[in-house]
């Protein structure tokens, strides 16, 4: 009887929460498509560079899969309490007819388990099918050969993914056992009378609350983007965390009475047609559904500021990369030795013949300037210690400057006689030099004195590299003349004679070995090439693209599919009072058309605070992605906007039809 009876419930609970069983095949499709990315990736032809990316990638998400279980716990367990609260009536008629809370219990094991080996199944089967697509969009997006692509099964992601589960439904069967065993029969019977209570219902104490709720919003705004530099510590940048948190609950909690404070100073509106009753059944929801939308809000806000932050962060990485690296290959070498590149070339039987458009260019050192004679006194001095200070710093002339300038698309200076250029694009090096240049600091190169002519660094480099590593040099006027023993470094800019992949995967994999043997020292060659950079310029964004599609997919199904949930009851729970708007000579179309304005108004203003959270969150996520000036961001803002159309407004559409289904019934 146990058996056929939760059958029946389990058929059931299909059609009633289509949108709960729904959500756990989507959600088990995702966590199965993002793990098999490891098996995906191992039958693409990539470079060294991608590969160990790849690895990190697959290490990375392992990691965060622990975490999306989580969020997919959360989810499964508040959909099955949320179930469970809506059938406590069908329990309590069972326990008045003399079933024990035993046999209760093991109904509802019953039908969990076979609502985790169908969603199980499902949700693989799917997982499998998308997975190819998937596959195509990594190899894409790491520019790999795919010409060994196959259908393929990622048999430790199904593992993983029925191990991960199997372990939430075993705590969603533990927790609905002690939850029946302990909910009295009264509380059973009168579930289906209990109702949200409003906590909240004097219309000047929500305005002055919602009031509030924004000046601690605004504080917080102003704390993180404006104010940012007086954060010193993680505490004050936590405690600003948690005023946003607070901020958004209280504006959900007084939005409710604010809102009908606001429609009671329209009388036109409100009593037009059946709105008085949309209305109230509008505050009603948005009362019951405050701690509900709060998390939803703060859920999308976190899935924009992700997605955004990924998709900018490509955008700005391969324009980075572009400018970082705009020729073949650059080298350096310590001079120390005495042999420059070129020579080192020749005694290893490296033909020049496999460059193009080359340029060779010395630096110097003299002892008498350091950085300390530039950074002065403007810097604590205790701080950075004598050993920074006394460094020796690279100088060269502002012509043959110019030249690797011209190569690497540069601007080119000009300077007077008595006049040096500080160069430098590391952030942390230009903060230091740019404090000691306001001073106008004098350099005195070979008994001559010379001033800066700008008050700042100038933007430039002479060797590539995957990020702004210039850590400082200076340009002086061509009059100014070194002797060999002064020299410094020597630097080798050039193009490939040959540009075809298979010579580009020699320079980059083999060339080091080549020009400096197995054994290297402190006068080996340096190199970078344009396509290591524009391998991990690749590699890293794919890396963040997936992990904050990883996470904001999860995110928005657990946020959709809870709204959505509520969404159902609220339309079940109020099912009579359609019966007698029906009754009263209203027609369908006017009682559809107000339950969507009910439930477009809960699904939108979770997204409009989000969306107001998101124009400063997503400032702070620049900053610390150090995202300055890019044209990425609105793509990427599209392509956020987009996905979360897809699901948010996925979910609406979905629960939409079905109030409308439960109200027509």
């Amino acid at each position: 009887m146990l058996f056929s009876l939760s059958v029946k419930n389990f058929k059931k609970s299909i059609r009633d929460y289509s949108i709960y069983f729904f959500t756990m095949i989507l959600g088990i499709a995702v966590f199965y498509i993002f793990n098999a990315i490891e098996t995906q990736t191992a039958m693409m032809e990539v470079t060294k560079i991608k590969a160990a990316i790849i690895d990190m990638m697959n290490g990375v998400m392992d990691g965060v899969s622990i975490f999306v279980s989580f969020i997919l716990g959360y989810l499964i367990v508040y959909a099955s309490r949320f179930m469970l609260k809506k059938r406590k009536m069908e329990f309590g008629v069972y326990i008045t007819l003399g079933m024990s809370r035993v046999k209760i219990a093991g109904i509802l094991w019953m039908e969990t388990i076979w609502m985790g080996v169908i969603s199980l199944v499902a949700g693989l089967l799917v997982g499998t099918g998308i997975s190819q697509f998937m596959s195509l969009m990594v190899s894409h997006l790491f520019q790999a050969d795919v010409s060994r692509f196959v259908f393929v099964i990622s048999w430790k992601a199904v593992v993983k993914s029925i191990l991960y589960f199997l372990i939430i439904y075993t705590v969603v069967m533990v927790l609905n056992t002690i939850a029946i065993s302990r909910t009295k029969l009264i509380d059973f019977m009168t579930a289906g009378r209990k109702k949200e209570k409003n906590l909240l219902k004097n219309p000047v104490v929500s305005v002055v609350i919602f009031l509030l709720a924004w000046g601690i919003l605004g504080y917080a705004y102003y704390n993180v983007t404006a104010g940012s530099e007086n954060l010193e510590s993680e505490f004050q940048v936590l405690a600003q965390v948690l005023l946003g948190i607070v901020g958004t609950i209280l504006v959900f909690w007084s939005f409710a009475g604010f809102f009908m404070w606001i429609l009671g100073k329209m009388p036109k509106i409100y009593y037009k047609k059946i709105n008085s009753f949309v209305f109230g059944e509008l505050s009603n929801k948005l009362n019951s559904t405050v701690i509900s939308c709060s998390v939803i809000c703060l859920l999308m806000f976190m899935t924009i500021c992700i997605l955004f932050s990924a998709f900018a962060r490509k955008d700005f990485k391969e324009a980075e990369a572009k400018r970082l690296a705009p020729v073949d290959i650059s080298m350096v070498k310590d001079l120390g030795d005495g042999k420059t590149i070129e020579e080192i070339m020749e005694e290893k039987d490296i033909s020049g013949k496999d460059f193009q458009d080359t340029l060779n260019l010395t630096t110097y050192e003299l002892p008498e300037v350091t950085k300390g004679n530039i950074v002065g006194d403007a810097v604590d001095r205790e701080r950075f210690g004598e050993a920074y200070l006394n460094q020796q710093i690279e100088l060269l002339s502002v012509s043959t400057y110019n030249q690797a300038a011209e190569k690497y698309h540069l601007p080119t200076y000009e300077l007077e006689e008595n006049q040096y250029l500080v160069i430098a694009d590391m952030e942390g090096a230009v903060g230091i030099f740019n404090m000691g240049l306001k001073e106008n600091p004098e350099l005195t190169i070979k008994g001559k004195t010379y001033y800066p002519k700008e008050k700042t660094c100038q933007d430039g480099f002479l060797m590539m590299n995957y990020d702004p590593q210039n850590m400082g040099f200076i340009l002086v006027p061509d009059s100014v003349k070194f002797t060999e023993a002064e020299q410094k470094k020597n630097y080798f800019i050039a193009d490939y004679a040959k540009d075809t992949k298979a010579f580009r995967e020699e320079m980059d994999e083999e060339f080091f070995e080549r020009l400096n043997g197995e054994k290297s020292d402190e006068f080996s060659v340096y190199f970078t090439t344009q396509s290591s950079v524009y391998d991990d310029s690749i590699g890293s964004s794919a890396m963040y693209i997936f992990l904050g599609l990883y996470l904001g997919i999860c995110f928005l199904i657990s946020g959709s599919a809870v709204l959505s949930l509520k969404m159902l009851s609220d339309a079940a729970d109020s099912k009579e009072k359609y019966r007698i708007l029906q009754k009263l000579g209203c027609d369908q179309k006017q009682i559809c058309r107000g339950l969507r304005k009910q439930n477009g108004m809960v699904f939108l203003l979770p997204v409009i605070l989000a969306a107001v959270h998101s124009v400063f969150g997503i400032q702070v996520c620049m900053e610390m992605l150090s995202i300055y000036e890019t044209k990425g961001t609105a793509p990427a803002l599209v392509l956020t906007m987009i996905l979360i159309g897809m699901i948010y407004g996925g979910y609406y559409l979905v629960s939409q039809f079905g109030c409308e289904k439960i109200v027509r019934e």
